[in-house]
């Protein structure tokens, strides 16, 4: 009986991430899993009959990117949003939103996202008052690019109904909420996309993953998306993988429903629960031990306690449920350490198994390192952050002294001391080509990676961390033929080069779900 293939491709430089064979230069698929990895001469007798057959010429393949942290369900949702990323002062977002005003009818919600008050003259968040003077017949609420902060006109408090004692509501010296909002649970469900429009913003997530070579997203949502992710996949929507986790607030139903981690299929598949320990740097609710140096009074919050989160993990780990721990600050790093360090007995030895994870891990030390690399914590960390934040004159100089910036996103420290390290984005902004390459240029070089680790903690190291890796992260007979198309190879650019790489094409089970070219 003749073989068959689906998709051949030659004539390209594959680089597997596949210890065992590093490189080829032709690939098969079959069923949407790689049939042959080898070189041209093993694809040849397939050629005639596959029904579709790609001549690279010479282009680089890798391994299709797995984002270990975003949210791209809110990407998808933000679509039809206002991007106020190129606002470069306040002035700017007024202007941004001022010119959007025609399209929405009195009344209707504004929602932006994505700005960044550390890149501008003012060094302030967005008030109430500036956005009033957008308007005050619409309700506008606008997300920092870290997602820990809002800021809402008046109309907009008031279609919130937050009462101003609430925790998070920021007040004038008078007790008048300002507008900004800060680490409040829900404000992203207001004026989003409802149940009938819910699944095109699911659609259009993938296809954002697609553009940059994401085949799979791991994805922290609210329990209502589930849902409508899963109507998607019946009918066959989803053009890229999804592995969700829900707010911790559902570990009980999960538990009551005997759901455990990895289940689902080959296109949505449940994660595990996610937890707040802190907030972010960026709106000063990141748990720090020392200081902030822009506000010397405060040192952020801890949002769950060492007994809290100690409670959290006995029954996640009781029931099979990895636990994904926001953790930014050192004081909350050392809160979760210390909350998975007095589990004994089989509940310890489990910490390893179910690969529990630390997100973000921002301000982590050596020595926590050391710590969590004992429990088998995975480290999920975020090396683009390093290029928004941590370069000369960034958010981070403005938070800390020299000396502490310094020792941020320990990238080389923790591999070095044996850490499992997941890459992921947390969609700021999205683009694992861009995050490579902020770990391979971080301005700090005793914690840089070279290309090959960076692209690992993308790909093999993702996959991982979410109990995929035998299935994806490396190209491989047997495994899901996930792969990326890129304009350059990826190990012979120089590390600065590399954000200028372009993803020309993106194959998801074989099948091409972007194309530059098509676009």
């Amino acid at each position: 009986m003749e073989l068959e293939a689906d998709l051949v491709v030659f004539n390209g430089k594959v680089v597997t991430m596949n210890p065992e064979n590093p490189e080829a230069t032709a690939m098969a698929v079959k069923n949407y899993k790689f049939l042959v990895v080898g070189d041209d001469d093993s694809v040849i007798d397939l050629v005639g009959t596959a029904k579709r057959v790609i001549d690279l010429g010479g282009k680089t393949v890798v391994p299709g990117f797995i984002d270990a942290h975003t949210h791209i369900t809110y990407a998808g949702m933000r679509a039809s949003h206002i991007d106020l990323g190129d606002a470069r002062s306040i002035e700017e977002v007024k202007k941004i939103l001022r010119g959007a005003l025609p399209l929405y009818s009195p009344g209707e919600w504004i929602r932006g996202y994505n700005w960044d008050e550390s890149k501008w003259k003012e060094d302030r968040y967005v008030t109430a008052d500036d956005l009033d003077e957008v308007s005050t017949e619409h309700p506008i609420a606008i997300d920092r690019v870290d997602m820990h902060l809002t800021s809402a006109n008046t109309l907009a408090l008031e279609k919130f109904g937050l009462p101003p004692e609430k925790e998070g509501v920021i007040t004038d010296k008078k007790g008048k909420p300002t507008g900004v909002l800060k680490d409040i649970v829900g404000l992203f469900g207001k004026g989003e996309p409802g149940p009938k429009n819910l699944q095109d913003a699911i659609v259009a997530a993938t296809s954002i993953a697609n553009k940059h070579g994401i085949t799979t997203a791991v994805d922290n949502i609210q329990s209502g998306f589930l849902k409508a992710i899963r109507d998607c996949e019946r009918k066959e929507l989803l053009t890229a993988r999804l592995v969700v986790n829900p707010r911790v607030e559902n570990l009980e139903h999960m538990v009551a429903l005997g759901i455990t981690s990895g289940l689902g299929g080959p296109m949505v598949r449940i994660g595990g629960v996610k937890l707040f320990t802190d907030g972010s740097i960026g709106a000063r609710t990141a748990a720090v031990s020392e200081p902030y140096k822009d506000d010397p009074e405060n040192t952020g919050k801890i949002f769950t306690s060492e007994e809290e989160l100690r409670e959290i993990y006995q029954k996640a780990i009781e029931h099979g449920i990895q636990t994904l721990t926001h953790a930014i600050g050192d004081a909350a790093i050392e809160a979760v350490l210390n909350a998975f360090e007095s589990l004994e007995g089989e509940e310890r030895e489990q910490i390893r198994l179910q690969r529990h994870r630390i997100e973000h891990a921002e301000m982590i030390s050596e020595y926590q390192i050391r710590r969590a690399v004992s429990l088998g914590l995975i480290l999920s960390m975020q090396p683009n952050f390093v290029a928004q934040w941590q370069l000369e004159g960034g958010l981070y100089d403005r938070r800390f002294e020299e000396e502490r910036v310094r020792g941020m996103n320990m990238f080389r420290v923790a591999l070095d001391n044996g850490a499992r390290v997941a890459f992921g984005s947390d969609g700021m902004p999205y683009g694992p080509l861009y995050g490579i390459w902020a770990a391979a240029t971080h301005p700090n070089p005793r914690v840089r990676l070279t290309v090959e680790e960076a692209l690992r903690c993308y790909t093999l190291e993702a996959a991982y961390s979410s109990f995929m890796e035998r299935i994806a992260g490396s190209i491989q007979v047997g495994k899901r033929a996930d792969f990326v198309v890129l304009s350059d190879h990826i190990l012979d650019c120089k590390p600065e080069k590399i954000k200028d790489i372009r993803v020309e094409s993106t194959f998801v089970g074989g099948i091409e779900e972007y194309s530059a070219i098509k676009e």
